[in-house]
């Protein structure tokens, strides 16, 4: 391991392996990344796969607008290959006149930025996703791609070692199985980064940990509203493949789709789970209620095998939307923390991430993903959030 460094990155999932990427597209070649366990072994290699443009901040659809674009040309410009992208958007059903409202104040936010997204009526829906009991839906938002711009889903192990790849062929040094222990700051400005390998001189350190994230912040001194928050998935075995869009139902609070070997993939957002404990164990309770929900939307699921089921973390804080940019207590400390979207804000997040520690003009502006928005009272409010 180096013993010196430009920039240390610590965490190597969506956003870690995309900042290290960024930073030496850049030209910043000595970058060090470390991580406790592989990549991608957390939030990253467990989560559903999915990303999106059907929000309803501006902030939220910049992100994934410019994500995107970059997941389009990652495979190829990394030398990684095929990140098995597949544009078959989200289908966000509405079942009540006040949600349908929603839905039309959403597109035509999501519209005045260039994403094409539509709203169906009840034949629409099922045209899109046959497979969805659509009686008591009124209507649901859903994009036809146009251009490459589309939501879907990508292979996110793929996509993390297509970052991790073109980063090392860039020079930048990977290393998994070594925890941080500290971070030296002195005067108010990051020095180093300590670990159980050895000790790295730097001025600069990411925090792209995640669900660890306030734990690295409290090395530094620094305060972040962030807790690990476990998120379970099953997936069934195979069916015929039908395909259709990633159902994200509000009414039900889960995530249901088609993958292309023919398993549904679902997910469910756990009203009774507990925040700030990181746990990796599944739960039969949260996979029978899980089921019930899924069987009400997809009936066709009644009688099909549960051949999987799993648990992950995600990183949540107080608008459950990214942290990005300096931290203004101490210089050289940069978060790049996804909050339950690093996976599909990955590039986005790294692209931001890179340039706030180098000091370069931001692609975006950094105003609503900074950390201290929580101080100004600057929340993102996203209506389009589970």
């Amino acid at each position: 391991m180096k013993k010196t460094a430009d920039v240390v990155v610590i965490g190597g999932g969506a956003a870690g392996t995309s900042t290290a990427y960024y930073l030496a597209k850049a030209g910043i070649k000595n970058v060090v990344l470390v991580e406790q366990q592989y990549t991608p072994f957390g939030g990253t290699g467990r989560c559903a796969a999915q990303f999106r443009l059907q929000f309803g901040s501006i902030s939220n659809c910049k992100m994934g607008l410019l994500s995107v674009r970059e997941f389009d040309k990652l495979g190829e410009e990394s030398g990684y290959g095929d990140l098995e992208i597949d544009k078959h958007s989200y289908l966000l059903p509405a079942y009540t006149e006040t949600e349908l409202a929603n839905l039309h104040t959403n597109v035509r936010l999501q519209n005045s930025l260039g994403i094409p997204t539509k709203v169906l009526d009840q034949a629409g829906c099922k045209e899109v996703a046959p497979f969805l009991e659509v009686d008591e839906i009124l209507g649901g938002s859903y994009i036809y791609p146009e251009n490459g711009i589309g939501d879907g889903t990508i292979n996110p192990m793929k996509m993390a070692l297509a970052f991790k790849k073109g980063a090392q062929d860039l020079g930048v040094e990977f290393n998994n199985y070594t925890k941080v222990t500290g971070i030296k700051v002195e005067s108010g400005k990051v020095k180093g980064v300590i670990t159980d390998q050895g000790e790295i001189a730097t001025s600069c350190v990411v925090n792209a940990a995640g669900e660890y994230g306030k734990f690295i912040g409290r090395m530094a001194g620094v305060t972040i509203p962030v807790e690990p928050e476990k998120h379970q998935i099953a997936i069934t075995e195979p069916l015929d493949y039908i395909g259709g869009p990633m159902i994200y139902s509000f009414k039900y609070h889960t995530y249901i789709s088609q993958v292309k070997h023919g398993g549904f993939l679902f997910g469910w957002s756990d009203p009774n789970v507990k925040a700030g404990i990181i746990d990796f164990d599944p739960e039969w309770r949260v996979l029978e209620e899980i089921a019930q929900l899924v069987v009400k939307q997809v009936p066709a699921l009644k009688n099909v095998r549960i051949v999987r089921h799993w648990a992950g973390q995600y990183g949540t804080g107080p608008d459950h939307s990214v942290i990005v940019g300096p931290v203004p207590e101490v210089e050289g400390f940069i978060c790049a923390l996804g909050l339950t979207k690093a996976t599909m804000f990955a590039p986005a997040i790294g692209i931001l991430a890179a340039e706030a520690a180098i000091g370069a003009q931001p692609t975006l502006p950094m105003a609503p993903y900074q950390i201290d928005r929580f101080a100004r009272g600057e929340l993102i409010i996203d209506p389009a959030l589970l």
